[in-house]
């Protein structure tokens, strides 16, 4: 058949033409000789064209067929392929945003194991199928730089990341300027700040740049404009609008509880470090070391909430296993040593705030600022001009923070003149203003400032103290030992607590002078710079005098403790000039008068007594060459009573042996007795001034009238001196004796002066001795020593009473002890060597007058000196 045969002709190929394969369409017809063509009509058949036979065109058709094929197979692995690739590309894709998602959800928990999770996860990423992925890349940059900034760790690797970032996407300058504030350059990350929010044109910002762009943005506010209220308040607003969306973001819960700690709302901040806590980001050891630092700043006069941060601090420092950045390990060590300081441990408290300061980021203000405040709490200035400049503080607060060095330092005057510049209104001016004005003794003018500091810096224990002191002088004086009781028990390190008790104690009506003591005693153990206790000690000490033989020397050494223990105010050296003239030291309270009356604040009896002393050297030395009408100016613009000058006048006068001067003196000293007739001073000079005329009677005379209007007995013996006195000079021995002696006894009752009681003792003894009653003179001069045993010219009078008893060798050992309480003593070493001539040892009797010799060399007591030389 003629399909069989076609079929064949084919090779029996099954694929073959459409028209000739189909069946209903085909017709049968008998064997045709294969050259001859088809027949036109027959439909099914082609007839063979000259160009070809049939087999060649059924070759052609077959080629056809297989290149079709081939391209459909070629379009079919194409489509393929492209189906894997878009497949691939969405695959990765979606790896990539699965990876950012992960990551960002350990950035956001913000530890130092979570961030170092996900800058793993990142960098995991990037090695995988992220080499060239732009956000991943920035993402990884900025955990990488973060860390570094907030937490102080892998600088090297941040730096390196942020290197690598190519162009300028979203984040890129902002991860440049996270670096920049670790760096501290604040102005220049501000900066990059601004250009990566200018950088975002229609590009998608990631999460990671949102949450970098809140943190940064509110810690340059925290470093550069801590104290800028709107600036805060729009950075506090910003971080809560995106603590609303994400809550989890741990290191914006940091930076917001800053910002409001540093607006006053320390309740606030706290809050926020508990809300952070509560969430994933509780093992976050940062956390507690924020609230250590927190609460030591806003509750740093609060015992109990000290006791607290003391537990918190102490296990973040000591505990096993944990571990800080170094920023983190600052505050807690800072934390701690505001515990330290509260709690009266200077030393401890002064050496963990240099440790905190080595750590401390150069912007943290808010932590630098509270070390300051500790060194100086501690009463350590030392550091305050280093820190202070190391700080970038505002002017006006760099200036408090100086003052507060001064004062601490004791220098009241100019601290307060320090603050007198600065706005009254900062409530840190006014408390130190407070504090300084209680010192000085300013009480009525601390009260008002106390009343307007405590409003705004409540809770301060120093306050506290300073108001009780105040009511203690101003009001009631039980009420404020009460209050000062407590405050030492149960503030016990407070700045002046004890001392303010020991003067509560000191100044009741019926004073307890052996709590009053207790308390100063401890004040002097606790208290940085203890001049006030110390000198409150003297003054007690000093009460003794005439009942204890070591009263004066205790007193003196107390006195000369508070004066080293505040060289800047000079109230401390005027108490100690003072009691040096008191006890009978010319020339040392000379020279300390000297050296402190021009000193700001220093009274008028300073000048007075300096007028006086120089008076007196002036009439020893005979220059002439004192002129004391400056001092005594000086003295009536200080506020000096007008008789003290007009008796300083009349003594100088009277010394001068002028008869006009005399005339003068008298005259004055006669006003002054018309107002007041028990003068005893005046009434002295008065009758001075007739003895040096020459007119003994009406020195006497004058002398009795005083005795007759003397309303207490008591005070009579210094008028009984100066009738003794002219006695003796009218060589009235027997009269003079007893009114001497009569005149000692008085004036040791009386609790007089030891240059006083030098002198009156001086012509009891050279009287008695001169009647030939040498054991009336010797009882006198054993009751000298027995009061006035710590001077040497005591024993020097002894010993030439004793010499001129014939008690040689008493002589030598009173001697001998003037020696030993005075070296510088001529006098003494002349009647040692008189003692030792007595034995006829003559080389040391040499020795002790050429020593004699020496001390007056220059004097008009060098001629009288060598007398005792030429003799041997």
């Amino acid at each position: 058949m003629i399909r069989r045969s076609a079929r064949r002709a084919v090779g029996d190929d099954s694929v073959c033409d459409p028209v000739v394969a189909s069946e209903e369409n085909s017709v049968q017809f008998p064997e045709m000789n294969r050259g001859r063509g088809d027949r036109p009509g027959f439909p099914g058949l082609r007839l063979a064209t000259g160009s070809g036979d049939l087999i060649e065109d059924i070759h052609r058709q077959q080629r056809r067929r297989t290149l079709k094929r081939a391209a459909q197979v070629t379009a079919l692995a194409t489509a393929i392929v492209l189906l894997g690739v878009a497949a691939k590309i969405v695959h990765d894709r979606h790896e990539r945003a699965t990876d950012l998602e992960e990551a960002y959800v350990h950035y956001a928990i913000g530890t130092p194991a979570e961030l170092e999770q996900a800058i793993t996860s990142l960098q995991a990423s990037i090695d995988d199928l992220s080499a060239e992925h732009t956000p991943t890349l920035v993402a990884r940059a900025l955990a990488l730089a973060h860390r570094f900034s907030e937490l102080g760790e892998g600088e090297d690797a941040a730096r390196r990341a942020v290197a690598e970032l190519a162009g300028n996407p979203p984040g890129a300058a902002l991860a440049r300027g996270l670096l920049q504030l670790a760096d501290g350059e604040l102005d220049a990350s501000a900066q990059s700040l601004e250009d990566d929010r200018a950088a975002d044109g229609d590009q998608e910002v990631g999460p990671f740049v949102i949450a970098e762009r809140a943190w940064l943005g509110a810690m340059l506010v925290v470093a550069r404009q801590p104290d800028d209220a709107d600036a805060r308040q729009a950075a506090v607003a910003e971080l809560q609008g995106r603590l609303a969306e994400a809550p989890e973001q741990v290191a914006l819960r940091r930076v917001l509880a800053r910002l409001l700690l540093l607006g006053g709302d320390a309740e606030a901040a706290l809050h926020e470090l508990e809300e952070a806590q509560k969430g994933p980001g509780r093992y976050h050891v940062a956390l507690s070391a924020d609230w250590a630092l927190y609460d030591a700043y806003w509750h740093a006069s609060e015992a109990d909430e000290l006791r607290k941060v003391a537990s918190v601090a102490d296990q973040l420092l000591q505990g096993t296993g944990i571990t800080l950045s170094p920023p983190d390990r600052a505050h807690a060590q800072l934390a701690r040593a505001v515990v330290h300081v509260q709690s009266g441990e200077v030393e401890e408290g002064l050496a963990l705030l240099d440790e905190a300061w080595a750590g401390l980021p150069s912007w943290d203000r808010l932590s630098r600022r509270l070390a300051i405040r500790s060194a100086l709490e501690a009463g350590d200035a030392s550091r305050t001009a280093k820190w202070v400049e190391a700080v970038a503080l505002p002017e006006a607060e760099a200036d408090i923070y100086r003052a507060w060095a001064v004062l601490v330092e004791g220098d009241v005057m100019d601290a307060l003149g320090r603050l007198a510049k600065l706005p009254q209104d900062d409530p840190w001016v006014g408390y130190l203003q407070a504090l300084a004005l209680v010192d000085q003794g300013r009480y009525v003018e601390a009260k008002d400032w106390i009343d307007h500091t405590e409003r705004k810096l409540p809770g301060r224990v120093e306050l506290e103290v300073a108001r009780a002191r105040v009511e203690l002088r101003t009001g009631d004086k039980k009420v404020a030992l009460r209050k000062l009781e407590a405050l030492a028990q149960e503030e016990a390190r407070a700045p002046r607590a004890w001392t303010g008790l020991g003067e509560a104690h000191a100044l009741q009506d019926e004073p307890d002078w052996a709590e009053a003591r207790k308390a100063l005693r401890r004040a002097v153990e606790r208290e940085p710079h203890p001049a006030e206790a110390t000198l409150l000690l003297a003054q007690i000490a000093d009460r003794k005098r005439g009942k204890d033989p070591k009263a004066e020397t205790d007193a003196l050494a107390l006195y000369e403790q508070a004066a080293e223990a505040n060289r800047h105010l000079p109230r401390y050296r005027e108490a100690l000039a003072i009691y040096l003239d008191d006890i009978g030291f010319p020339k040392r309270a000379r020279e300390q008068l000297q050296a402190v009356v021009d000193e700001p604040g220093v009274g008028w009896e300073v000048v007075t007594r300096l007028v006086r002393l120089e008076a007196e050297a002036n009439a020893k030395d005979r220059d002439g060459e004192f002129d004391p009408e400056p001092l005594l100016a000086k003295a009536v613009e200080r506020g000096a009573p007008p008789n003290e000058v007009v008796r300083l006048r009349a003594r100088i006068d009277i010394d001068s042996d002028d008869k006009e001067r005399l005339v003068e003196a008298q005259e004055a000293l006669a006003v002054v007795l018309a107002q007041d007739p028990q003068d005893v001073d005046a009434r002295v000079m008065y009758a001075q001034t007739f003895s040096k005329q020459f007119d003994r009677k009406a020195a006497e005379a004058a002398l009795r009238k005083g005795l007759s209007v003397l309303t207490d007995d008591s005070k009579d013996g210094r008028l009984l001196w100066a009738w003794a006195e002219i006695e003796s000079r009218a060589g009235k021995s027997r009269l003079a004796a007893p009114r001497a002696r009569r005149a000692f006894v008085r004036m040791l009752a009386e609790g007089r002066p030891p240059s006083e009681l030098l002198d009156v003792a001086d012509l009891a003894m050279r009287v008695w001795l001169r009647l030939g009653k040498e054991r009336t003179a010797l009882s006198i001069a054993s009751q000298l020593t027995d009061r006035l045993g710590y001077h040497s010219q005591a024993w020097t009078l002894r010993a030439r009473t004793e010499l001129g008893a014939g008690e040689a060798a008493s002589a030598r050992q009173s001697a001998e002890q003037a020696i030993a309480l005075d070296d510088d003593n001529p006098r003494a070493h002349e009647i040692n060597g008189h003692a030792l001539l007595r034995y006829g040892l003559k080389d040391k009797a040499r020795e002790e007058y050429e020593r004699a010799l020496e001390l007056v060399k220059g004097t008009p007591l060098e001629s009288e000196y060598k007398v005792n030389l030429k003799r041997l």
